[in-house]
């Protein structure tokens, strides 16, 4: 999917009677982890940190994310 919508990683930023905000913004929450590198190898400044995670409503992204997971709705 290029867009966020129904993804269960997708965290919607809500208004104080939460509901959806306006602006569409949001933050992805996929547990994204880094696999642990051969003990041959460091980093100057600790472990790495992925960057970005900002997501919205009405856009699109480039390309589909290749974890993008339906919202499991019980009944």
């Amino acid at each position: 999917m290029k867009k966020c919508l129904g993804c269960s990683y997708a965290e919607w930023d809500k208004t104080k009677a939460n509901k959806l905000h306006p602006s569409g913004n949001g933050k992805c929450k996929y547990p994204y982890k880094i696999p642990q590198p051969p003990a041959a190898f460091y980093f100057l400044s600790g472990l790495p940190v992925p960057c970005g995670g900002f997501i919205n409503r009405n856009q699109e992204h480039k390309d589909h994310c290749p974890y993008w997971q339906a919202i499991l709705v019980k009944i």
